[in-house]
C-alpha cells in the first residue's frame, strides 16, 4: 500500500492531465472553469474507462450506429483543449438567446449535453488520434540515428512557436511528460529529448524583440519592447509574439528560422556525445532556467551536453538578432522620436470636469503616439491609446450605446451629459469582418461604467496579422474647450484617463 500511495502521488497528474488541461483552456478561451473540468472529468470517467480495459478504441453502438471511438484519454492534451474551445463558443451563443432568468442554469446544462457526447464521438477520436500520432511520429524520428535528431531540432526549431500560437504544443508537452517517467537507456536517467529545442526556440523571440528595440525610435514603444524581451528571457515569450513579433510577422518567421537552424546545429553536435541521438534534457524551468536541466546526472558527457544547449540558445538569440535587424522595417509611430508624455492637470478644474475612464488595462498613451495615422493626427478627435492586456472591454462611463459597428471591432457611446466617445479595438481590424471579435450590448442599450461590452480573442488577431492597439477617442471634441489626458503609462480599468471640460 506505501508503494501504491507514493505511485499515486507521481502518477496522478499525467492520468488526470485532461482535467488540468481542460481547467486551463477554460481559462484561456473565457469559459467558466468548472464546465471545463467537467468536461474533462468526463475524459477519465472510472465507468468510461473500465469500459473498454483492452486498449484505447473500441466499436461502440451508439444510437443503434457502431462508431469507432476513443475510450481512453490519460495523458491526452489535443482533445480537452478542442472540446473546451468549442464549449466556449457554444456557451457564449446559448447565454446570448437564453432569457436572463434561466441562462445561469440551462446556458452550463445545454453546453453539458451537447459538447460531451460531441467529444466523445468526433473530437475525442479526431485530436486524439492527431496527438497520438504527433508523439508517435516523434519517437520514430529520433529512431534514425544521427539524422533523426536533426531532423526533429530543424522541426521543433522552427514550427514550436507556431504550435504555440495554435495551442498544439501541448502534444509535445505531453509527450515530454512521458518521455520523464521512463528512464533513456541512451542517457542512463529520466530525461527529455524534445523539450532542450522547444527552449532554444522559445528564446530566438528574445533575440527578435531587441532588434525591433534597436530600430525603434519610440520611448513608449521601446520601453515596452525591453519589458516583453525580459519576460522572454526568462521564459514567457507571449508578450514578445502577441505584441510584437507575430503582429509584424517578418520577425515571428526570422525569429523561426534561427530557431530551425540553432536547433538542428544543436542537434548535430549533440549526436557525437549521444551516440547519434541529439542533447537531453530534464525540467528545469523555461528561458534561461532551462539551462539546468541539460546537466544530466550519471551521464558522462552531461558537461559537453549542458555547453551544447547553451552556445545554441545564445546562437538562436543572436542569429534571430541578426535575421530581424536586417530585415524588419518599422512603421512610422516606432519611427516617431517622441518626448516624454508629461501629464499636466494643474488647470482642470477636477471637479466639474466630465471623466472618461479607462475601458481596458494596459499601457495608456498620447493618441498622437498611435500607429494608426488617422488616430495620432487627431483626425476622429482626441484621446488616448492603449496597449492593451487581455481581451476584455469595459464600458468607459455611465451611458447610452449609440453604435456596434456591424464588424463588432468598435462601438460609440455617449454620455447623459453628451461626450461621444469612440473605442476602437486594433488597427484595421475592420477587416476581420468580426471575427474573433464578441459582442456584449447592442444599439441604444443603456450601460454602466465598468460594464463588461466586448471581448476580443487576441490569437486571432494577432495570426491575422494586426496591431491590438486600442484608441479611446472622444468624436465631437470640436464641442469642448479642452479635453486634458489624465493619466500615462500603466492604468488599470476603472483609472480615470481623460477630463473633458
Amino acid at each position: 500500500m506505501s508503494y501504491v500511495i507514493l505511485d499515486a502521488a507521481g502518477d496522478t497528474l499525467l492520468y488526470f492531465f485532461p482535467i488540468f488541461t481542460a481547467m486551463s483552456a477554460a481559462n484561456k478561451f473565457g469559459l467558466n472553469p468548472t464546465i471545463g473540468m467537467i468536461i474533462g472529468g468526463a475524459l477519465v470517467y472510472p465507468t468510461i474507462v473500465e469500459h473498454y480495459p483492452f486498449g484505447p478504441w473500441g466499436v461502440e453502438k451508439i444510437f443503434g450506429m457502431d462508431i469507432l471511438v476513443m475510450m481512453r484519454y490519460s495523458g491526452t492534451i489535443l482533445p480537452s483543449i478542442i472540446a473546451v474551445y468549442g464549449a466556449s463558443k457554444l456557451y457564449r451563443k446559448v447565454r446570448a438567446v437564453l432569457p436572463s432568468t434561466v441562462k445561469s442554469f440551462f446556458a452550463p446544462l445545454i453546453t453539458l449535453l451537447v459538447m460531451i457526447p460531441l467529444t466523445f464521438f468526433v473530437v475525442g477520436p479526431v485530436f486524439g488520434a492527431t496527438g497520438l500520432g504527433i508523439q508517435m511520429g516523434v519517437r520514430q524520428l529520433l529512431a534514425i540515428q544521427y539524422i533523426g535528431a536533426i531532423l526533429l531540432g530543424l522541426i521543433l526549431g522552427g514550427f514550436m512557436q507556431v504550435l504555440v500560437i495554435f495551442g498544439l504544443h501541448w502534444a509535445i508537452v505531453a509527450l515530454a511528460i512521458i518521455e520523464m517517467l521512463q528512464v533513456n537507456p541512451v542517457w542512463q536517467a529520466n530525461v527529455i529529448t524534445t523539450y532542450p529545442y522547444t527552449q532554444i526556440a522559445a528564446l530566438t523571440q528574445v533575440g527578435a524583440i531587441f532588434a525591433m528595440v534597436v530600430k525603434t525610435k519610440n520611448k513608449e514603444r521601446r520601453s515596452a519592447g525591453i519589458a516583453a524581451g525580459f519576460s522572454g528571457i526568462v521564459g514567457i515569450t507571449e508578450p514578445i509574439i502577441y505584441g510584437f513579433t507575430l503582429p509584424k510577422k517578418t520577425p515571428f518567421i526570422m525569429a523561426c528560422i534561427s530557431g530551425a537552424v540553432s536547433c538542428a546545429l544543436a542537434a548535430f553536435a549533440g549526436n557525437f556525445i549521444s551516440d547519434g541521438h541529439g542533447i537531453a534534457g530534464q525540467l528545469a524551468g523555461s528561458g534561461v532556467f532551462a539551462l539546468a536541466g541539460y546537466f544530466i546526472p550519471g551521464f558522462a558527457g552531461s558537461t559537453m551536453n549542458f555547453l551544447i544547449g547553451a552556445g545554441a540558445s545564445v546562437l538562436g538569440i543572436v542569429g534571430a538578432f541578426i535575421l530581424v535587424y536586417f530585415t524588419y522595417k518599422p512603421d512610422a509611430a516606432e519611427l516617431q522620436t517622441a518626448e516624454e508624455v508629461v501629464i499636466d492637470t494643474s488647470k482642470v478644474n477636477i471637479a466639474a470636469a466630465k471623466k472618461v475612464y479607462a475601458p481596458v488595462k494596459g499601457r495608456v498613451l498620447p493618441i498622437t503616439q498611435s500607429a494608426d495615422p488617422a488616430h495620432r493626427q487627431e483626425a476622429v478627435g482626441k484621446g488616448v491609446c492603449f496597449m492593451p492586456l487581455g481581451g476584455k472591454i469595459y464600458a468607459p462611463f455611465d451611458g447610452t450605446v449609440e453604435m456596434v459597428f456591424d464588424t463588432k471591432h468598435a462601438i460609440n457611446i455617449k454620455s447623459p451629459d453628451g461626450v461621444e466617445t469612440l473605442i476602437h479595438c486594433g488597427i484595421d481590424t475592420v477587416k476581420l469582418g468580426g471575427k474573433g471579435f464578441t459582442t456584449h450590448v447592442k444599439d441604444g442599450e443603456a450601460v454602466k461604467a465598468g460594464q463588461l461590452i466586448l471581448e476580443y480573442d487576441k490569437d486571432i488577431i494577432a495570426r491575422a496579422g494586426f496591431n491590438l492597439e486600442t484608441q479611446v477617442v472622444i468624436t465631437n471634441s470640436g464641442d469642448y474647450e479642452a479635453i486634458t489626458q489624465a493619466k500615462t503609462g500603466d492604468c488599470n480599468v476603472g483609472d480615470v484617463i481623460l477630463y473633458v471640460e
